[in-house]
């Protein structure tokens, strides 16, 4: 047997094409990274955040402990969109002026910010994910508003709707570290135009978010199948369409109907409306940016 047949890792002896390991789903095992995960202060934050006894002083303690997410909240805190009458300048007063369900937010947009510095995994897909996840997530909330649903929760579930194409990009590159051959970029594209909704739902399950946010991003391309909270997934959808409308992160579609789409008016979208929002969707999109950025 040839040398480089004994050398050769484990996981490209079991699969030895990368297609079919992401079909077995065996990588949840064998990826040398694992899915993604949440940096342990992250997760911290995240399970406080989710308890409603929570209280500010927990909060604040532990989101300290982190730099760049305390600076993230006071920016935000202080931001056009968040329009405080007064300059913030503590975290504990940021926590009570964005909310608890606003802290998760900001968490997870800065771990998804962060993540996606990462160039040798997400290369030029990166920033504009990052950028299409964060004007997503403010047209949720608008669209949340009219159809009365949570806002806080179609923030949450705009920003990581396609989190699972960041998913399948990073089993790309965790292929070729298991001694894989690199798969070829029109079968990374097959992949995530096939699944990154069904990957993007895996990856919230293992963060431990409740069903109303998963749900949206498992269904957020096909919300009439949502069983448990179609109305939820109705906004992550439009709110999608809407952000691929004006090119948030992604090469914008000016002409993509929306007023005719049967979803857009259960959700009671108006000709109106809709107007008013071409109009500041740009001011919309750089004011989210900077708070985030």
């Amino acid at each position: 047997m040839p040398s480089s047949t004994l050398a050769k890792p484990k996981l490209a002896q079991q699969h030895p094409t990368w297609s079919g390991w992401v079909d077995s789903c065996d990588w949840v095992k064998t990826s040398p990274t694992g899915t993604l995960t949440l940096p342990a202060n992250a997760s911290e934050i995240m399970i406080l955040a989710l308890d409603p006894d929570v209280s500010v002083t927990q909060l604040a303690r532990v989101t300290s402990r982190d730099q760049v997410l305390a600076a993230r909240m006071l920016r935000l805190a202080n931001s056009a969109y968040c329009a405080p009458l007064q300059e913030i300048t503590t975290i504990s007063e940021a926590v009570v002026r964005l909310g608890t369900a606003s802290v998760r937010n900001v968490v997870l947009a800065t771990c998804m910010a962060s993540r996606l510095q990462s160039g040798n995994t997400y290369g030029a897909h990166g920033r504009g994910l990052a950028a299409h996840g964060i004007g997503t997530a403010f047209l949720a909330q608008l669209v949340a508003r009219v159809a009365i649903v949570n806002q806080e929760e179609a923030f949450l579930y705009g920003l990581v709707h396609d989190m699972g194409k960041l998913l399948v990009l990073q089993l790309s590159k965790d292929y070729v570290r298991g001694g894989g051959k690199a798969p070829a970029d029109d079968a990374v594209q097959a992949v995530i135009e096939a699944r990154h909704a069904e990957f993007g739902g895996r990856v919230l399950r293992e963060w431990r978010l409740p069903s109303v946010i998963e749900d949206p991003v498992i269904y957020h391309h096909r919300p009439d199948e949502c069983r448990s909270h179609p109305l939820e997934a109705a906004v992550c959808y439009l709110a999608d369409r809407l952000s691929h409308r004006y090119g948030f992160g992604c090469k914008a579609m000016p002409d993509l109907p929306v007023l005719d789409d049967p979803i857009a008016v259960r959700l009671g979208i108006t000709e109106a409306w809709l107007q008013d929002l071409d109009t500041r969707a740009p001011e919309l999109f750089k004011s989210a940016a900077d708070a985030f950025a």
